[in-house]
């Protein structure tokens, strides 16, 4: 053999060897939908106490976050729990993601708001998103705050915000662009200011009722002022029906 084909030689066999090399090192890559990393996602066959241990949050939509063996023993070492076998020396954890394009996102946000109460006299005649959307995987839920609408018979263009929830843990919030319809019956209020109302005042097992009457406009659910008859004073006290009001304890 040649000294030029032996030299030939060993750089192929070193680069192979590299490689090998190389691969090795490389961590295994693992895909997760939780907001939080558990022993038993990198290692599935871990026993039930030491699947349950909590090895911190996931990364965000679309990042990633690299888990040693060192950071597995040390969280187990603080359960005192036993460590399964054949731990990895690495994981890189990635965080699911979905593209929702534009139509996804209005489908999504019209579900969500199908049995949401909008007001009295207020409807939702479109969801208009303008753009797509990477969000996490692994949603339960969807809930959209929606401002209040004017008291202004006619249409209302706002922009709600959809909050995408795994769990209790919102993982995702997107502005959503919304139109709303307000009929002549939502322009007015539930309770004008100078209607007579009855305070009702609740402490522990007694509740006492007393004349009163609204001091605002206001909406059922709403905080407003109440002024008592005859003595003027005046109470904060939420509006729980169009002639009754609970009064906030402490407020006044």
């Amino acid at each position: 053999m040649s000294a030029r084909t032996l030299l030939a030689s060993l750089l192929v066999l070193a680069g192979a060897l590299g490689a090998t090399s190389g691969d090795a090192a490389t961590p295994r890559q693992l895909v997760v939908t939780g907001t939080r990393i558990h022993v038993r996602d990198i290692v599935p066959d871990a026993d039930a106490a030491a699947g349950e241990i909590d090895l911190g949050p996931s990364p965000a939509a679309g990042g990633s976050r690299l888990v040693t063996r060192a950071d597995i023993v040390a969280a187990l070492d603080a359960k005192q729990v036993a460590a399964p076998p054949a731990l990895p020396d690495a994981v890189r954890v990635l965080r699911g993601a979905r593209h929702l394009a534009a139509s996804d996102v209005n489908s999504i946000v019209q579900t969500a708001l199908g049995p949401k109460a909008l007001g009295r006299g207020v409807t939702l005649t479109a969801v208009r998103a303008d753009r797509a959307f990477d969000v996490a995987d692994g949603w339960t839920r969807v809930d959209v705050d929606v401002p209040r609408a004017p008291k202004k018979a006619g249409p209302f263009a706002t922009t709600g915000i959809a909050s995408f929830f795994a769990g209790d843990d919102v993982i995702a919030r997107l502005p959503v662009r919304l139109e709303l319809a307000v009929s002549a019956e939502g322009a007015t209020y539930d309770t004008a200011r100078g209607a007579a109302l009855t305070l009702i005042v609740r402490r522990t097992l007694v509740e006492v009722r007393a004349a009163a009457f609204a001091a605002a406009d206001a909406d059922v659910g709403d905080a407003i002022p109440v002024q008592l008859r005859p003595s003027g004073r005046v109470v904060r006290a939420r509006l729980v029906s169009k002639d009754e009001a609970v009064a906030l304890e402490g407020g006044q």
